[in-house]
């Protein structure tokens, strides 16, 4: 496979004419301070629309696990539903690490649920942020790994896009807006249907799913430095789970309908619905400040083999000062949610105070933040113990980013982050009160460095991280708990190369050594390691991550984009002790796509009798696993969920008005 990657770098190799200077400036906002990334004293990564066209993907998940140094898997073989992992906090609680948000709206949620990014349509997003081992300060709880900013556009083209593929897959989406003095009005939505990988059960179904998702938006400028806007948005989903199969049944046939040692089994399913309101608006009050205040109330609705009802609401106020070189942005956070179903009423509530400051000195690059959090717990269900709990946490920051000179900087900054429990895990997997569980807290150190010519862009980030109260589920009691100290240390590099006017290379490679200091007796109960888990490996991490890309335009028109996805073996989910028969295999596919675009003279439409018609059309050919390398998420000895283990082939259409 390595080697029919090296041979197309050979053939495609030209003469190195830079395509695009990648000097030119890249601006990160992570902070709520707009800076060009190489000034930024963090580590960064920013995709921008032209990245995201580029790259071939077709859903916001394809652009991450394929384009990032984020490590992305299906939750136990949902599609819809994958988790993120930044800097080794494992895909069972990797995603709880990461916070996630869409222009300033908080995704991370109170239930143990990946963040819901399938509703984000990917012609919607303008640009994509990741900050790893930062971001505690405005983002809060749960940014201990890093945080992940997602901006949409504001005007969509006017666009339809349709596609067919083997194993009943079909996906269809639209985005249109309308742009008229002082307001703009958008519509969005979309459309995925699966017919399903695997065999069929006993009642004939397969792991078939579908999801669909709407969104609407208006956005009214009263004053040219002011902006008003409300937006609705809804997501269905309709899936049902692979099982989890045996290790010779994944060995002979992932699509297996065997459940374990159990025999024929049907398929687990699942649906929610979701629902979110979105309003909010911002002013500038003086030359030198401005001010904004956002609002988000989401329902959502889970039902598989139990009924959960979820709620919440969230204010975010943010006074932005800015004079010379300083710039000062400060805040206050509220957020609430309750989890009702038979057993009761669960409820969290979250409010944090935040100061960002940076200042700009030429050379030097200088930031300081910090925040305070109160997080409190309520429970109605259980009248037999204490039913509420409250934290105050603090997080802090201190960077700095150096400028050597016109091609080269460097940066450092040391990071104090928390995350608090969410609400599912107060209690067992049957159901019963777990009780509350402590924060975890973790201190991380960054060294970075920057690298730019004309040709090539390079970022290289060392990191070292110790967490307290690292929290996992005891995989024997059924019960939520916490690591008591681990630490984490690795090595990120990022690069992007011009190799010529029409082909283009993107390399990201992730060392990561994550490795548990002390799990004591009480919390190891069941866990079988106790005192011997010091010095152990956190299971669901790998060393080695490697995402190779490569971009070729043979012709103004068309463009092939090949991708190689690799992530060395890594304990199972469950195996604390580093002694388990098997081990997570290694994690890769390749994926190959090809487009081409047909765009008429200026915005004329390409058929004569349609004056309103289509102005550019596009025809998309992909194809996904394509050495139909078989991957899994291995739990324990022979409990392992396939996942992206068949070859899919895809053809599809893109029309722009």
């Amino acid at each position: 496979h390595y080697l029919f990657l090296s041979l197309i770098i050979t053939l495609l190799f030209n003469s190195t004419i830079s395509a695009k200077d990648l000097m030119d400036p890249v601006i990160v906002t992570a902070t709520k301070v707009k800076t060009k990334d190489t000034k930024a004293t963090y580590a960064s990564e920013v995709y921008n629309r032209e990245d995201i066209e580029k790259s071939g993907a077709v859903t916001i998940f394809d652009f991450l696990n394929n384009n990032t140094s984020t490590a992305i898997l299906p939750n136990w073989g949902n599609p819809y539903e994958q988790n993120i992992d930044i800097r080794g906090f494992g895909f069972t609680e990797g995603f709880k690490n990461v916070a996630i948000t869409v222009n300033g709206r908080r995704l991370n949620n109170i239930d143990s649920v990946p963040q819901k990014l399938i509703d984000i349509g990917i012609n919607t997003i303008d640009r994509i942020e990741i900050t790893k081992g930062s971001g505690s300060i405005v983002h809060g709880d749960g940014a201990t790994g890093g945080s992940i900013q997602i901006y949409t556009r504001d005007v969509y083209d006017t666009m339809v896009e349709a596609s067919v593929g083997n194993y009943g897959v079909n996906t269809g989406s639209f985005t249109t807006s309308l742009a008229e003095d002082n307001y703009i009005l958008s519509f969005s939505g979309g459309h995925h249907q699966q017919g399903g990988f695997s065999d069929s059960g006993p009642d004939g179904n397969k792991d078939r799913g579908n999801f669909k998702n709407y969104s609407a938006r208006l956005q009214y400028f009263p004053t040219e430095s002011s902006e008003l806007y409300i937006e609705k948005e809804y997501g269905h989903v309709n899936i049902r789970y692979p099982n989890g199969i045996t290790q010779s049944n994944y060995e002979n046939n992932p699509a297996t309908n065997f459940k374990t040692t159990v025999g024929a089994t049907n398929y687990t399913f699942e649906t929610s619905n979701t629902n979110n309101i979105n309003l909010g608006g911002s002013m500038e009050l003086t030359p030198n400040l401005e001010i904004s205040l956002d609002y988000a109330h989401q329902d959502k609705t889970i039902v598989n083999t139990t009924h959960k009802d979820y709620h919440s609401n969230a204010i975010n106020t943010d006074l932005n000062f800015r004079r010379g070189p300083f710039e000062l942005i400060t805040g206050v956070q509220a957020w609430q949610g309750k989890r009702r179903n038979n057993d009761g009423t669960a409820a969290k509530t979250n409010t944090g105070v935040f100061v960002q400051t940076n200042y700009d000195a030429g050379e030097n690059r200088y930031s300081v933040g910090g925040r305070r959090e109160n997080v409190s717990y309520a429970f109605d269900g259980n009248a037999f113990q204490d039913n509420t709990g409250n934290h105050v946490l603090t997080a802090y920051d201190i960077g700095l980013n150096r400028t050597i000179n016109d091609n080269l900087s460097m940066f450092s900054n040391f990071n104090y982050a928390f995350m608090s429990a969410d609400i599912d895990r107060w209690f067992t997997w049957d159901g019963d009160f777990n009780g509350f569980i402590s924060p975890s807290r973790t201190q991380t150190l960054n060294f970075g460095v920057n690298h730019v010519t004309p040709n090539n862009k390079l970022k290289v980030t060392i990191f070292g991280m110790k967490v307290k109260g690292e929290q996992f589920a005891n995989p024997l009691t059924f019960t939520n708990t916490n690591i008591h100290k681990s630490h984490k240390y690795g090595f990120e590099l990022q690069n992007k190369h011009n190799l010529s006017s029409v082909l283009s290379a993107t390399l990201s490679y992730v060392f990561i050594q994550a490795i548990i200091d002390r799990i004591d007796p009480v919390e190891a109960d069941g866990v079988n390691c106790a005192n011997a888990c010091e010095g152990k490996f956190l299971p669901g991490v790998s060393d080695h991550s490697v995402t190779l890309g490569i971009n070729y335009t043979p012709t103004v028109r068309s463009r092939i984009v090949l991708s190689q996805n690799y992530r060395s073996e890594s304990y199972a989910l469950e195996d604390f002790s580093n002694d388990f028969t098997y081990r997570a295999d290694p994690y890769t596919t390749t994926d190959i796509s090809y487009r081409y675009k047909y765009k008429g003279d200026g915005s004329k439409s390409l058929v004569n009798w349609w004056q309103s018609g289509p102005s550019q059309a596009e025809l998309i050919l992909k194809i996904d696993n394509l050495f139909e390398q078989t991957n899994g998420i291995f739990l324990e000895d022979n409990v392992i969920y396939p996942t992206n283990f068949a070859r899919r082939l895809s053809i599809g259409t893109k029309f722009t008005f």
